[in-house]
């Protein structure tokens, strides 16, 4: 279960992606509606649009510095609490789409990847079809410690996550569904399990499967799941799609592609945990944008306190400083809150530890001196750049030595590092409607506009995709 939030107001910065921010289409002072876009892509651009998850005022267009150090326009609206939609925000009734037009609908809905980067779900879909990918991969891996708004999206709305799923992979081309999940979540996997038996007559082209996966973290990162289920060591820079013909989405963001599809959402909402270890946790559906402030607050049993409030999860997440003004973005599954602990610094005693826990399978300790000492090449040669910054080293050290923030300093710094990733901070001009072509947006939520801008692919309207309902049936 989960309880809804409905904040007082949102913050929503133009850059919670992979790509370069969108350019706000309102102006302040303007009536916003939930579902309308109040940021658009500029043409040419990597990015994708933003919308509101509320209605009200737009009170602010400024910049802000998001935990990440991302620094981005952002816009702020206050809540009228009316809860007033845009008249499109409803269900669709009987249509046939091409696989185009459906990544089409996915791209104005600002879909993007529910963690990591964030890259656009459009994109990714569009690139998984023109390398052929056979295997279409369901992360439900969700491994992080206290987080479990994946389980909970997998657990209230499996029909939605496995109709997304099945959808983007006809779009693509693939012959295979599969979802990847903890052998330890019996309920997710029925869940999964009784939502395939129901579709599977309309997607007989596709195959599917359940793999089980054991309970660990890190689990669900592409570089292991390729060694999981291929075999492949995937060196910096190979990807699923080209060396495994797989593509791997997570659930959530399933989740999103079939309401963006059948019920005409975009994405302006999303389920977060918000727990930590002195408390039984919470799952909230807000929407996005929320400042953490609002969520704490919402969690009674969670008393901050000198505690540290985590943007994202307790080992990879970053500290947050000011909760009032630290919005949920699209990445953000979840808000840690824990101790603040001092453990004592001592030198390595050498116990092996971190390279036990390491999922790719390096010294830490041993690239750790070698960073020291600036010994930046031998690093290198060590597999320094393939740190993954999971945390696990810094957290058994038993001499509290900080390894994972070194490594992947350095293992960032060999990344070439663009405009387009969520690593830069360069910033960017803020930007307002008049600088848009606004007959691109109109008061709608883009999910009208089917059209595809995009000269990549070559396809033809005809590229047939039809989903699984006729005229007036419930999904």
């Amino acid at each position: 279960m989960f309880e809804r939030i409905y904040p007082s107001k949102i913050i929503l910065p133009m850059k919670m992606h992979y790509g370069v921010p969108a350019t706000p289409t309102v102006s302040v002072g303007d009536y916003v509606r939930i579902g309308q876009c109040v940021g658009v892509p500029e043409k040419g651009t990597f990015s994708v649009p933003v919308h509101s998850g509320i209605s009200g005022r737009v009170s602010d267009i400024s910049e802000i510095v998001l935990p990440n150090g991302i620094k981005t326009p952002a816009v702020t609206i206050l809540n009228d609490m009316k809860r007033t939609r845009l008249e499109s925000i409803k269900p669709r009734s009987g249509f046939k789409l091409s696989a185009r037009e459906a990544m089409g609908i996915i791209r104005d809905a600002g879909i993007c990847g529910m963690g990591g980067e964030g890259i656009p779900t459009a994109a990714k879909l569009r690139r998984a079809k023109n390398e052929a990918v056979q295997d279409f991969l369901v992360n439900c891996l969700q491994s992080e410690p206290y987080s479990t708004s994946d389980l909970v999206a997998i657990t209230e709305y499996p029909d939605y996550v496995v109709l997304g799923s099945c959808a983007c992979a006809r779009a693509v081309g693939a012959s295979k569904c599969v979802f990847l999940i903890s052998e330890n979540r019996k309920e997710q996997r029925q869940a999964l399990a009784n939502s395939i038996e129901k579709i599977k007559d309309d997607f007989k082209d596709l195959q599917f499967d359940i793999k089980l996966f054991r309970e660990r973290f890190p689990q669900g990162y592409y570089r292991l799941v390729a060694r999981a289920l291929y075999g492949k060591n995937l060196v910096l820079g190979e990807t699923l799609e080209k060396s495994c013909k797989a593509v791997l989405f997570n659930c959530s963001t399933m989740l999103a592609c079939w309401e963006a599809l059948s019920d005409n959402i975009p994405m302006m909402s999303r389920i977060v945990s918000v727990t930590g270890d002195a408390s039984g946790g919470h799952n909230m559906l807000v929407p996005i944008g929320t400042p953490v402030s609002e969520l704490l607050s919402n969690a009674q049993d969670i008393k901050n306190g000198s505690d540290r409030i985590v943007w994202g999860n307790c080992l990879t997440g970053i500290e947050v400083k000011d909760a009032e003004n630290t919005p949920v973005v699209k990445t953000t599954s979840v808000i840690s809150v824990v101790r603040r602990m001092d453990v004592p610094r001592t030198p390595c005693i050498h116990c092996g530890l971190c390279s036990e826990c390491c999922p790719m399978n390096l010294s830490p300790n041993t690239i750790y001196e070698m960073l020291n000492q600036g010994l930046g090449q031998k690093a290198a040669e060590e597999g320094a750049r393939d740190c993954i910054a999971c945390g696990c080293c810094s957290y058994v050290c038993p001499s509290g030595i900080d390894l994972t923030t070194s490594i992947a300093s350095f293992a960032g710094e060999g990344r070439i590092i663009e405009v387009n990733s969520l690593l830069d901070n360069s910033g960017a001009e803020i930007r307002t409607a008049e600088d848009v072509d606004m007959s691109y947006v109109g008061e709608a939520s883009l999910l009208e506009d089917y059209a595809d801008s995009d000269e990549d692919t070559g396809e033809s309207s005809s590229d047939s995709l039809t989903l699984p309902f006729e005229k007036d049936k419930k999904v």
